[in-house]
């Protein structure tokens, strides 16, 4: 595929997405208009799954939601492991942010396919001083933490 087929691929329009999209592990979710995903709740955890202009998620994109969402040790352990790790590198600052990280707990977490390749984004509750914290993987794969103010 050439540049001018890959910008004519990124302006179509696409299906447009079902209201609704249940699975027989995730459960029922609803479609927002405003974050272009669908959004449910999985076991007290909200998550989101991506749209790529298709009526529903793609199995992809749900397989990959199903397996971290059935894992909660995974996902605990990770988080925590990553929050230790960038403890150490926001202490370049002081310390400052030690505690706040410390109090973070998990929001909503997003699902997502960027070239073929599966990507998660958490958002992090209980940032300071309107630090919106998150933390991004690839795969499995933490690659660190980090906020928006």
């Amino acid at each position: 595929m050439g540049f001018f087929s890959n910008l004519f691929d990124a302006f179509k329009k696409g299906e447009d997405p079902d209201n609704i999209y249940t699975d027989e592990v995730l459960g029922i979710t609803n479609w927002s208009e405003e974050s272009e995903s669908w959004h449910g709740e999985y076991r007290g955890l909200k998550f989101s799954l991506d749209y790529d202009r298709l009526r529903k998620p793609t199995d992809a994109v749900v397989a990959y939601a199903r397996e971290v969402l059935t894992d909660p040790e995974y996902l605990v352990a990770s988080i925590a492991a990553g929050k230790e790790r960038d403890k150490a590198r926001f202490a370049m600052y002081g310390g400052f942010y030690a505690a706040e990280i410390d109090g973070l707990t998990i929001g909503e977490i997003s699902f997502y396919i960027h070239k073929q390749t599966r990507r998660m984004l958490i958002g992090l509750e209980g940032g300071r001083d309107y630090r919106a914290w998150r933390i991004e993987y690839v795969d499995r794969i933490c690659e660190g933490i980090g906020f928006d103010s």
